[in-house]
């Protein structure tokens, strides 16, 4: 009888252990690649940056509130809110607007900055050592594209999200892992020229590769490495005085790399 309540506590203390609330802060930054093409598939500009040109801060609350045992595993609920925010510079190269000038006439640096909210409802199992777990949320970002002190667009729309992801501990509590997800968006806009733009269909997806080492008690040192693409449908065309606009297709193809502190609670 001794045994086995002896094997309960510690079973109760494994669980405690592995199923606790967690919040996560830390920096995040970028290695930005953007794409514009026109209605013939030409490239009318591009904008680029190294690591390190665009920064920011994020941070990530996982909220535990439910919990139970199945056969072979353990199975958690967890609703998770997460933020970030990101500003740098951009290295432009295309034309000016109405200019009728080819792609790589005109050259300067663009302010871009970057905000991001989602919602998530994670469902995680656990096994011995390692997890599987999959998410399904909501979200809303907003991309503000300083192209001048004239020229301001600003993107912004709400998107659903879906991921998968597995994590792993192979070497003294040091955690590796590989989640992929896919967001959708919808009712998709463009604010430029006192105008709103309709766009196209938007979606992305993203493969993060995490890894998670303890530090103290409850306190983890976690980093990651995230490939992004995203992609901008053309929006519909728009009369202002004698011209007509559009915003064209375009696409994202990113790199992020997020380094933080993680506090179990």
């Amino acid at each position: 009888m001794r045994n086995i309540i002896v094997f309960a506590l510690l079973a109760n203390i494994l669980q405690a252990e592995t199923f606790q609330n967690r919040l996560e802060l830390g920096l995040k930054t970028t290695a930005y690649d953007y794409t514009e093409r026109n209605l013939q598939g030409e490239i009318i500009d591009t904008e680029n940056s190294k690591i390190s040109e665009i920064n920011g801060i994020y941070g990530s609350l996982d909220y535990l509130f439910n919990e139970y045992s199945e056969n072979n595993y353990d199975v958690a609920y967890y609703f998770n809110i997460f933020g970030s925010a990101q500003y740098g510079d951009t290295d432009y190269v295309g034309s000016l607007l109405n200019s009728n000038l080819p792609y790589g006439s005109h050259t300067s640096s663009t302010l871009n900055t970057f905000y991001e909210f989602q919602t998530n409802l994670k469902r995680l199992h656990q096994y011995d050592n390692s997890s599987l777990y999959f998410t399904l949320g909501l979200g809303y970002k907003v991309w503000e594209r300083e192209l001048s002190s004239t020229q301001l667009e600003t993107y912004y729309y709400p998107f659903t999200q879906v991921s998968i992801g597995v994590e792993t501990k192979i070497y003294n509590n040091l955690h590796v892992g590989l989640e992929l997800s896919g967001q959708l968006a919808f009712d998709a806009k463009m604010d430029a020229l006192n105008e709103t733009f309709n766009l196209g269909r938007v979606y992305s997806y993203k493969i993060v590769a995490p890894i998670k080492i303890p530090m103290y008690e409850k306190i983890n040192f976690t980093a990651k490495l995230e490939y992004e693409y995203a992609n901008f449908e053309k929006s519909d065309f728009v009369q202002i005085g004698n011209f007509t606009y559009y915003e064209p297709d375009s696409e994202q193809k990113n790199w992020n790399l997020y380094a933080g502190v993680e506090f179990l609670f």
